[in-house]
């Protein structure tokens, strides 16, 4: 059995308020609405880039303490497993909860079947395989018109890296840095694509791929961010990146991993003196092991409850600030993790 590294679930929670945070920014943003930069966008990156990448670091991470490469050598600290129970592990944790939340699809259908005639009018229906496997929100980054509701591109994101961790992790294992090395090279290769196309860069396959090994790595090297100077030139590096603007043309995806990297490295630094908190270990206990389920429902229940809140403030004649908003971001925030939570309870429910 791994024992749990509290300080990763740090880090965790930290990603999960980055990643609602700069979707709440977005899309007050976008509706016209004041909306406070709350770890929304910087000079040179996005706090859901940051968000994304430490969960991929987090995840690749994980996996690899856990598993390996299912050698099986006591001295890495991996066990031997089959490839079927480790998919099949990996099937339970993803789809059960997606597929919960992916009811409202067939309801979706029927209603647009009773109202207009056209059961299937907002894509075809060959289209809900991909929302069964989970790749719905994914190809509809890429144009292709899905019946995507949760989850965004992030499902389908991990997914991917889930089927090919064998393959990957006995690279890494024979070869870390060669392996590493060259997907920091085809990574790398992907910043010559036009800047029209490029904001699609972070879900590229070999982005992911990079920033999950890159898991491996920091996995295997965690003692070494417990020494003050690494934190120091951590903090450093991400406080430069965040309020500077660094000229050139070096490109944002590029700044943003560097970002999240010096951010883990800081964050598992000052972790362990955060937690000295009742109150912090507490809570970090409680919400870390929600995570997955709030990456399912913020981007929903942001769009959802800025769709009440517009009524309600039109209905009452207030006036939308920075300040009142803020204050709606953190009841949108607590709302998400109750949805989550009843999400992962009734999950469980139905896996007994």
């Amino acid at each position: 059995m791994i024992k749990r590294i509290q300080e990763l679930d740090v880090l965790r929670l930290l990603a999960m308020l980055f990643v609602v945070t700069y979707h709440f920014g977005v899309e007050y943003a976008a509706a016209g609405i004041p909306v406070l930069n709350l770890f929304c966008t910087t000079p040179n990156y996005d706090f859901g880039n940051v968000a994304v990448t430490i969960f991929l670091i987090l995840s690749g991470g994980l996996l690899y303490k856990k598993y390996g490469d299912f050698t099986g050598d006591p001295s890495k600290g991996t066990f031997s497993t089959s490839l079927q129970s480790f998919f099949k592990k990996r099937a339970l944790a993803i789809y059960p909860p997606f597929w919960i939340l992916s009811l409202y699809i067939p309801l979706s259908i029927l209603r647009h079947a009773l109202t207009d005639g056209n059961a299937f009018a907002l894509a075809h229906p060959l289209t809900l395989l991909l929302t069964l496997i989970g790749f719905d929100g994914y190809v509809k980054l890429f144009g292709v018109n899905t019946y995507a509701f949760c989850g965004d591109w992030f499902v389908g994101a991990i997914v991917f890296l889930y089927l090919l961790y064998p393959l990957l992790a006995k690279a890494y294992r024979k070869a870390p840095v060669v392996t590493l090395s060259i997907l920091t090279v085809l990574y790398a290769l992907q910043f010559w694509i036009p800047a029209d196309k490029n904001f699609l860069l972070s879900a590229y396959p070999f982005t992911l791929l990079f920033k999950f090994c890159l898991g491996f790595a920091l996995m295997e090297n965690l003692e070494k961010l417990r020494n003050p100077r690494t934190a120091i030139v951590s903090a450093i590096v991400f406080i430069a990146l965040t309020f500077i603007d660094i000229p050139g043309r070096l490109n944002t995806d590029c700044l943003g991993t560097i970002a999240a990297i010096a951010l883990f490295a800081f964050g598992f630094y000052l972790s362990p003196y955060l937690l000295r908190s009742k109150a912090v270990s507490t809570s970090v206990q409680k919400i870390a092991p929600l995570s997955y389920c709030v990456f399912l429902v913020q981007h929903v229940a942001i769009l959802w409850t800025q769709a009440a809140y517009i009524r309600l403030f039109a209905k009452l004649h207030l006036p939308f600030t920075e300040w009142n908003v803020t204050a709606l971001l953190a009841v949108t925030f607590l709302l998400i993790l109750l949805i989550a939570y009843l999400l992962n309870k009734v999950t469980k429910l139905a896996a007994r």
